[in-house]
């Protein structure tokens, strides 16, 4: 993240966009900070777009304030509600990891782009230019976000841009499918970003036998021709239209390794899943999904025969299981017009009100200690304790001086 956006802004092709005329920029929201430079010098608008949820090292970006005890950055494991013990990791970790981003990868970024003259001199910091996007966009359903946060007017949200309703499968899978009868069938698929013929063998066997004993066919999304052993019920295929078959209504089952994505679009079709999460915000997803009742995960260190078989048929079994998945996809598609219009509609918003500035929260230039009244809790907590010292030592002045009378009045009738 330090040298990569340095080395794509050096490009000749990229410098050459200089010259290039532009109405707004969109931009990733992460480690592409450097491409700052062409929204000072062209005096355009920008926007962030974010293929995750607006929390942790995002959250300053979007405008919003953050909240780490409710949303919790996706490297870290937490259950909810958070504890004590996990609120202080959460808001410890939100903290470390925003001054990282802020003092260390960005700073080496502008040093080193300053050095080599990629910056106009007169370029403001990108600490400072990265608070001025017009828009957030955040892959992220706002009526189903868990839990619920509070956003300012510029974050859009357009989680399930991607998704659309179910096209014809081709004839030959469509036939296959087809011969799975009543029993249905599952489809596995651990994304895009894994090599699934690099499994340990020990993980593909299981697989292997447990797939093989299960009265449904099995669709599975493999990057080589054939296993040994290869059930007869079971087809591998290099590419699957994911889509197309998750709105199947033979489709009984979703083993997925729990990219956003594809619990997104499983949402969308309504299809319960059994998440073997790999890497990334997988762990995370699928604990959600697991909490809100419309799947299961099995972490690769449990796969064993009886757990994947038990946890397949629990799943496709479970009748609570398909009325959350069905709720959840109704959720989904209930919105006022359809994520991408959504998007676009804000776009064109900003293009026509130069940048909509008018939209932009003040939070966002705040300092965390003025925004979250950390300054005037601590004057309240500091005047209410010097009250109650001072009430304490009038007391006590009190206490001590009637302690002498009623001690001298004993010694003069003694007297």
């Amino acid at each position: 993240m330090k040298t990569a956006c340095v080395k794509a802004l050096s490009y000749e092709e990229v410098q050459s966009l200089r010259e290039e005329k532009f109405d707004l920029i969109l931009m990733h929201v992460a480690g592409n900070d450097c491409f700052l430079s062409f929204v000072h010098e062209l005096k355009v608008p920008f926007i962030f777009v974010n293929p995750n949820k607006a929390a942790g090292v995002y959250a300053p970006a979007s405008g919003s304030p953050a909240f780490p005890s409710l949303a919790t950055s996706f490297f870290i494991d937490l259950e909810y509600p958070l504890t004590f013990t996990g609120r202080m990791i959460s808001t410890l970790y939100d903290i470390v990891l925003i001054a990282y981003y802020d003092w260390y990868i960005n700073m080496s970024q502008e040093l080193e782009c300053r050095a080599r003259q990629l910056f106009p001199k007169d370029m403001p910091s990108l600490q400072q230019l990265r608070l001025n996007s017009s828009l957030f966009i955040t892959n992220s359903v706002k009526t189903m976000e868990n839990p619920i946060l509070p956003y300012t007017p510029t974050v859009v949200h357009a989680g399930g841009i991607h998704c659309r309703p179910a096209k014809s499968l081709p004839q030959d899978l469509q036939q296959w499918i087809a011969g799975a009868g009543d029993s249905g069938f599952i489809f596995f698929s651990l994304g895009s970003l894994v090599k699934p013929s690099t499994m340990k063998e020990q993980y593909k066997k299981v697989l292997v036998e447990v797939f093989g004993s299960l009265n449904q066919r099995v669709l599975w999304k493999w990057d080589e021709d054939t296993i040994e052993g290869l059930p007869p019920n079971v087809r591998l295929s290099r590419w699957l239209p994911q889509q197309d078959i998750l709105g199947h209504p033979q489709l009984r089952l979703f083993i997925t390794h729990g990219g956003l994505f594809s619990l997104q679009e499983a949402t969308y079709h309504g299809v319960p899943v059994l998440g073997m999460p790999v890497s990334m915000e997988q762990n995370e997803n699928m604990r959600m999904v697991e909490m809100e009742g419309w799947g299961r995960v099995l972490y690769w260190e449990d796969l064993t025969k009886d757990n994947l078989h038990n946890r397949i048929l629990q799943i496709m079994d479970d009748s609570i299981v398909q009325e959350k998945v069905e709720h959840r996809s109704k959720i989904m598609h209930d919105q006022p017009m359809s994520p991408g219009d959504w998007a676009s509609y804000w776009v064109d918003y900003v293009l026509r009100h130069q940048g909509a500035v008018h939209l932009r929260s003040p939070a966002a230039q705040i300092p965390w200690y003025q925004l979250y009244n950390v300054d005037v809790w601590a004057v309240v907590v500091t005047m209410t304790l010097l009250t109650l010292a001072l009430i304490s030592w009038v007391f006590c002045r009190v206490f001590l001086a009637l302690a002498r009378c009623c001690l001298g009045s004993r010694k003069t009738k003694k007297e």
